[in-house]
C-alpha cells in the first residue's frame, strides 16, 4: 500500500490545508498516512530523510518498505485528494 507523509509546523499558514488532505486521504484506506511536525526530534529526523526544507510537505511513497519518494508536494499541499491518487 502506498504512503502518504504530511510534515507540518504549528506556525504554517498552509499546513491545516495539508493536514485536512491527509485526514480526507486517510479515511478512504486508499493508502497509509503518516504525520509529522518537524518542530519535534521525530518529525525532524524523518523530514531528514526526505529532504524537507519548507512546510507543508507531502511526500507519496511506493508500496513497499525502503519508503521510495514517488512524487513531493513542497511549501503547498496537494490542491485535492485526485491530485495524489492520480500520480
Amino acid at each position: 500500500m502506498p504512503k502518504l507523509k504530511v510534515f507540518t509546523k504549528k506556525d504554517c499558514p498552509n499546513c491545516p490545508k495539508a493536514k485536512l488532505l491527509g485526514d480526507e486521504v486517510a479515511k478512504e484506506g486508499k493508502m497509509e498516512v503518516e504525520f509529522y511536525d518537524v518542530e519535534q526530534a521525530d518529525g525532524l529526523a524523518e523530514a531528514q530523510l526526505y529532504s524537507v526544507l519548507a512546510t507543508p510537505t507531502v511526500v507519496l511513497c511506493a508500496d513497499g518498505s525502503d519508503e521510495e519518494e514517488i512524487k513531493s508536494w513542497r511549501g503547498e499541499p496537494p490542491s485535492n485528494k485526485d491530485e495524489v491518487y492520480n500520480v
